[in-house]
């Protein structure tokens, strides 16, 4: 499916949103995100499927803790297992939304078309403050205009004034429980951005 495909073709119907998550091994941070945005985006009343993947990821568990945090919110995760990033969820993807800069950088040398629609996801939700939701519009005018000024290449990697998420795996239970609930904080925002 291409970006912004409709799920029923031939129908009037609005393109089903497809969103990706990504982190570095698809165990933890973009699990958190996949989740927590998918329970959101049903919140508000948007349809869409999210996915998750990670840049080194092989196939291992979700972590324990990542587990056990989701499962407070009524969702099994302990079959889920990290999924490899790859060109047909990139290319599937509306909007990609990433713990690290260096994921973001990482999918525009593979993928350069990308690079306009990822994103760190504190970086997607600082320039929405900036610039505003979607409002309904379409989902590429909408992109046009967050990205606006914008830097890229190798002033995006050196741009320390990008969020991102830290990485909680092998760090105490407060540590866990700050970064689930900043991303459940972002994901909340991101899915009434989306509206």
């Amino acid at each position: 499916m291409q970006p912004g495909a409709s799920h029923e073709a031939g129908t009037n119907l609005e393109p089903m949103l497809s969103i990706l998550c990504v982190c570095t091994y698809n165990r933890t941070r973009s699990v958190m995100m996949e989740a927590l945005l998918d329970q959101h985006l049903r919140e508000v009343g948007i349809d869409a499927t999210v996915r998750s993947a990670g840049t080194n990821a092989d196939g291992g568990l979700a972590t324990v803790e990542t587990v056990k945090l989701i499962a407070e919110r009524g969702r099994d995760l302990r079959g889920h297992r990290g999924t490899p990033i790859d060109s047909e969820l990139v290319e599937a993807a509306d909007l990609i939304v990433t713990a690290e800069q260096d994921h973001v950088v990482t999918i525009a040398s593979q993928w350069p078309d990308a690079f306009r629609r990822t994103f760190t996801l504190p970086e997607v939700i600082a320039r929405t403050k900036m610039y505003g939701g979607r409002l309904g519009g379409p989902m590429d005018d909408w992109l046009d205009l967050v990205a606006e000024g914008r830097p890229s290449g190798f002033t995006y990697l050196d741009d320390r004034s990008i969020g991102e998420l830290v990485d909680p795996t092998g760090q105490d239970r407060r540590t866990w429980l700050e970064v689930f609930e900043l991303v459940d904080d972002l994901t909340l925002r991101l899915a009434k951005a989306l509206t």
